[in-house]
């Protein structure tokens, strides 16, 4: 097994100082060596996307409805071109953030490795709005609109032209803080949105059984998992921005992992939102490396799951 990892030290997509050193962070808490050390695994750090810096000041330069506009489309478009080449050298690439807003460049680089990509998005936000919808115009909560063709051409052509991935093979869980112009957009597509009150209706073991049922269905040959830490509940995670009470456990986390990567065809993975500056006494570094190194696990045993 080859692991790839790449790192994306930014903050300009949540406009919240620090998710940019979460990056380094992790590799100082050595996460390689826990990933390693759960077996066979040779891991390739690629290091850190080169990111544009920008000043406050200048954040809605060229772009009055996307902050950091500049910064953000320069370091996706290079993402995507890093993982694309990551990809074509392992079984595996791990995307270190940064702020949700990588996932543009990442799965547009997953996407040229499948015919039929999926994405499973696990965060409280819905990241569905477009720069027309979002009240922050913080790209953090945008990206999935863009990959599913909503919104600024420019964004939803990047680095090739064309949509990156079909509404109906996006799957989002935990949803539970949704904007009112982003709902609007969810509901008028295709995206299987799994929010609180369907997990809390029929339980997070049938949403995934749902999720893995549809992937044979619609007969997915590559899946790609999007990991938002604000998926677990406001009082586990203190070191991230954008927190929303009634959240998930680290338990509940595992086993979405667990499951999803046990149907064999998930290539590639985000983790994101992470910010040391907001952490208390590393307890969130803790769920972090917990997290990762059970990543590790799943890795080493190949482990599957009856589904």
């Amino acid at each position: 097994m080859k692991l790839s990892i790449i790192g994306v030290p930014t903050y300009y997509g949540c406009d919240n100082d620090g998710t940019q050193y979460s990056p380094e962070k992790l590799r100082n808490a050595n996460i390689i060596k826990l990933i390693k050390d759960n077996g066979e695994i040779e891991v390739a750090d690629l290091g850190d996307i080169d990111v544009i810096e920008m000043m406050e000041k200048d954040k809605f330069k060229n772009e009055k409805n996307i902050k950091y506009f500049e910064s953000i489309y320069d370091l996706n478009l290079k993402l995507s071109k890093a993982v694309d080449d990551a990809m074509d050298n392992s079984d595996f690439t791990l995307i270190l953030g940064g702020d949700h807003g990588i996932g543009l460049g990442s799965i547009t680089g997953a996407s040229k490795h499948s015919q039929n990509l999926g994405v499973v998005w696990i965060d409280a936000h819905g990241d569905f709005n477009t720069s027309a919808t979002s009240p922050s115009k913080n790209f953090h909560g945008m990206p999935l609109a863009y990959l599913c063709g909503q919104g600024d051409s420019r964004l939803v052509n990047l680095y090739y032209e064309g949509v990156k991935i079909k509404e109906e093979n996006v799957f989002h869980i935990g949803g539970r803080d949704i904007d009112e112009g982003e709902q609007k957009l969810i509901d008028n597509s295709k995206v299987n949105f799994y929010d609180k009150k369907v997990i809390d209706k029929i339980g997070l073991e049938d949403v995934v059984d749902d999720i893995i049922r549809k992937c044979r269905e619609q007969e997915l040959d590559g899946l790609h998992i999007s990991l938002d830490i604000d998926f677990m509940d406001k009082f586990i995670v203190e070191g991230t921005g954008t927190r929303v009470a009634g959240g998930y456990t680290v338990e509940d986390t595992k086993y979405i992992l667990r499951r999803l990567m046990g149907i064999g065809i998930v290539k590639s993975m985000d983790f994101v939102e992470f910010n040391p500056r907001l952490d208390v006494n590393d307890n969130t570094l803790e769920v972090c490396k917990d997290l990762l190194s059970y990543f590790g696990q799943i890795l080493k045993t190949k482990e599957l799951v009856l589904c």
